[in-house]
């Protein structure tokens, strides 16, 4: 009867006697540790799993288990969390509470033993933080980076200022959506070039083309190209090709056989491309990205309209 009411609870149940032999245990147990050991058998001593671990790797003897300690000390044992390992070398962690059985005199009789399965909330709590540690990461990646926006930006009145970094922000907050959508893998460089370059591709006369394989680019990197393109789409809008009814600009890309991805943006039909006489605000954003990425940008001035080559790490 107490048998049949063990096995209608939730958790795995053993019961010890006072040197170690296994007197009772429900089926909860046998299922987590993977098999059924005899009763009373010398062999199996304070517990039925094959082997235990502490959650740091190292190897439990049976003697030396929560079963063995409270079995020698009198002591209860609670909220212990323990590995224990099956025959066919399958793993899960199991919270272990141990409560010793004593008579009037403080002899110890045995041990019973509940304990449950929960590898899962570990394996969730792990992927939690590395979720969390990933999220911090990427928020001080952020937090820099709309820093130094803010800090670097220039306009000649507080209206430019602020169009001026809300371009910049929503760029940023653009290929973060992306990054959602992939859980943080990353942004398809096609995906990104879209965005950006939007108000140019209309149905009809586009004034932009987007061309090149299928390549999608880590958060750092889809990050910088982000920026990049926004940079250069706004200068080609103010004073390029995109400043102008006719002209146009095109970003295409290949693959080096290095493995980086080489980023050419052209520009045409627009007015001769001039070499500023001071570095504005978005080529140092631009080439300070390019550094931290270990990347190579080069512009060619032409009459034709700019040429950039940008060399980024995939």
């Amino acid at each position: 009867m107490v048998g049949k009411l063990f096995d209608l609870l939730p958790v795995a149940i053993y019961v010890c006697d006072p040197s170690g032999l296994i007197i009772y245990y429900n089926s909860h147990a046998a299922g987590l540790w993977g098999r059924s050991p005899s009763l009373n058998d010398p062999t199996d001593r304070f517990c039925g799993s094959y082997r235990m671990y502490h959650l740091d790797g190292g190897l439990i003897e049976h003697p030396d288990c929560p079963m063995g300690e409270v079995l020698r000390s009198g002591d209860a044992v609670h909220n212990r969390e323990i590995v224990v390992e099956r025959a066919d070398g399958s793993r899960g962690v199991v919270l272990v509470n141990i409560e010793p059985f004593k008579d009037r005199s403080g002899n110890i009789l045995g041990a019973v033993n509940c304990f449950q399965d929960i590898t899962e909330r570990k394996r969730n709590e792990t992927q939690i933080t590395a979720l969390a540690g990933e999220a911090e990461h990427r928020a001080k990646n952020i937090l820099a980076t709309v820093q130094a926006t803010v800090h670097l930006s220039q306009s000649d009145s507080p209206d430019g200022l602020k169009k001026a970094i809300d371009g910049r922000i929503n760029a940023l907050a653009k290929v973060h959506a992306l990054f959602v959508k992939s859980r943080w893998a990353g942004a398809e460089l096609s995906s990104i070039a879209r965005q950006e370059l939007a108000p140019y591709l209309h149905d009809g006369e586009p004034r932009a083309r987007i061309d090149g394989p299928h390549v999608v680019l880590g958060p750092n990197t889809a990050q910088a190209a982000a920026v990049i393109l926004h940079e250069l789409s706004t200068n080609a809008a103010k004073y390029g090709s995109l400043s102008v009814a006719k002209g146009k600009v095109e970003v295409a890309w290949s693959h080096a056989l290095s493995g980086q991805v080489i980023l050419r943006w052209t520009e045409s039909g627009g007015p001769p491309a001039e070499k500023p006489t001071r570095e504005g605000f978005g080529t140092s954003v631009i080439n300070r990205m390019i550094r931290e990425l270990k990347g190579e940008m080069h512009h060619d001035w032409r009459p034709e309209g700019l040429l950039c080559r940008i060399v980024l790490q995939v």
